[in-house]
């Protein structure tokens, strides 16, 4: 009998040889490479076995190290142009025919994390790709790709030249396949219980049923082919910790950016962080809004409170897209208003992000836990518009939530703004800011907004008006003891953030 150590048998991290299962696309694959002339472009989320499919099916296809020539996008993500790339891959000059007589000795040009090359190098292979299968070349293209952008923008007059594929997740049946090949190989017994829990556990992902199975045997006491047949047996919570030690240096500190929210914010709106805990909860490659606000209303039996909830999660919602791309994770988690849906693109993210236990993340960052849906809303006459914008933004950019008549039209279309405004100023925000110049006085609406800003204050054991002057004006109402920010000796920025001081600090 043969004796392999078991990461000869199980490896997440680099291409499995004993337990090799032929993925669904790979006779597809091999049968365009095999087709003269064919250019390849093979996309997937990380973990799901691109180049391991790649390499496999180019070996079944006869294609070897001398009619090979595989080049990284990790490695020249700085370049700025294809004839940088190719120029100092085949340390030849920069010039495009020196660089056409390599690419067409190189018999196919492998191109491997292709996403990771400048988005303008990107579009010009794209470009190429046709006039290159004309000069006999052919390319064999392999990266991540993601609802939220595409991997490659190919010329459509290339057509049939080139055969393009997408992996996502394998048939549970792929995962078993694994198991039964690496307890041949290991002379081992998996449990039919922990079979199960494993399979179901990987989600159809290549990566994860190698990691899960390897973590498994060790966990076991088995680093080697056994001389006699060995049970293994041991359930998938007994386990997780290892397998999230291995998720852990790639998306740990993602998955902390994406519960904290805007890169720029001290803390976090609680709501925030309950649509991620729910999300990780529901464990579903696609999950419609509604199930996660069904979900986060559930334990809430006050109308009104249910109704500020409501509220408070579709502000959050608005900002999660650009928070999933400053966090870097917009190929891994992505937000579909189409749909009205978000969808786990990375089936390893949404392995790490089942198995981890995110209120222990909860417990590490600062959350607000305020009840009010709005952080400000904010009070003005129209005449200073451009004043409170400024502010608006500054805030917005930096996590917080305005509620700003231009942004909530929407919600006003239609409604009863005196029974609307009256709610929003006395119940739903943290602190109403009143913008005091020379036409503030004059307006029906800003005197309404500021009566029902006076009276809720008055109901508050906090602080609720904050007093802005832009014009030296005296309100009716509003004590001249109540202390205020003047903007004619401050700045916008001095006054956000001194608001965003007292949000905290609230």
């Amino acid at each position: 009998m043969d004796v392999y150590s078991v990461s000869d048998v199980f490896n997440e991290s680099d291409v499995p040889v004993l337990t090799f299962v032929e993925p669904k696309e790979f006779n597809d694959i091999v049968g365009s490479l095999v087709t003269s002339g064919k250019h390849v472009t093979l996309s997937g989320p990380s973990g799901c076995g691109k180049t391991t499919l790649a390499k496999k099916s180019l070996n079944d296809a006869g294609f070897g190290p001398g009619n090979t020539h595989w080049i990284s996008g990790r490695d020249y993500s700085s370049a700025t142009s294809i004839i940088e790339l190719f120029s100092k891959e085949f340390s030849c000059e920069d010039n495009d025919q020196e660089i056409l007589e390599y690419l067409q000795a190189a018999g196919i040009v492998v191109l491997d994390d292709f996403h990771h090359l400048d988005e303008n190098v990107r579009n010009e292979i794209g470009y190429k790709l046709k006039r290159w299968n004309e000069q006999k070349i052919r390319f064999f293209i392999i990266g991540i790709a993601s609802s939220s952008k595409k991997m490659l923008d190919i010329d459509s007059e290339l057509g049939i030249r080139n055969d393009v594929y997408e992996m996502k997740r394998q048939e549970d049946d792929f995962c078993r396949k694994v198991i039964e090949l690496g307890e041949k190989h290991l002379n081992i017994k998996i449990s039919e219980e922990s079979r199960r829990q494993f399979v179901l556990a990987a989600d159809g992902i290549p990566s994860a049923i190698q990691v899960i199975c390897r973590v498994a045997c060790i966990r076991n006491k088995v680093l080697k082919t056994e001389v006699e047949c060995k049970d293994v047996s041991c359930k998938m919570e007994e386990i997780k910790d290892g397998v999230l030690r291995i998720y852990k240096g790639k998306y740990h500190n993602k998955l902390v950016g994406l519960c904290k929210g805007k890169q720029q914010a001290r803390s976090v709106h609680n709501t925030y962080f309950d649509i991620i805990k729910i999300i990780s909860i529901i464990g579903k490659g696609e999950i419609q809004f509604q199930e996660i606000q069904q979900r986060l209303l559930a334990p809430i039996a006050d109308p009104k409170e249910k109704a500020k909830k409501t509220t408070s999660f579709h502000n959050c919602l608005k900002y999660l897209p650009s928070v999933i791309e400053e966090r870097g994770l917009d190929d891994a988690i992505y937000v579909n208003r189409g749909s009205d849906s978000i969808s786990i693109e990375d089936p390893s993210f949404g392995l790490y992000l089942n198995l981890i236990d995110i209120d222990e993340i909860g417990q590490s960052i600062k959350l607000r836990r305020t009840g009010y849906p709005w952080d400000v809303a904010v009070s003005f006459a129209g005449e200073n518009r451009d004043v409170v914008e400024q502010v608006k933004s500054i805030l917005n950019d930096a996590g917080y939530t305005v509620f700003y008549d231009f942004d909530v039209q929407h919600q006003l279309w239609g409604a009863d703004l005196r029974v609307k405004l009256s709610d929003v100023y006395a119940n739903d925000a943290q602190y109403m800011v009143i913008f005091l110049s020379n036409y503030y006085p004059e307006k029906d609406w800003t005197n309404f907004e500021f009566e029902i800003g006076k009276e809720a204050r008055g109901k508050r054991t906090e602080t609720y008006l904050l007093p802005v002057k832009i014009d030296d004006v005296a309100i009716v109402g509003l004590s001249s003891n109540v202390g205020y920010i003047d903007l004619r000796r401050c700045s916008i920025a001095d006054l956000t953030n001194s608001l965003i001081e007292k949000i905290e600090q609230g």
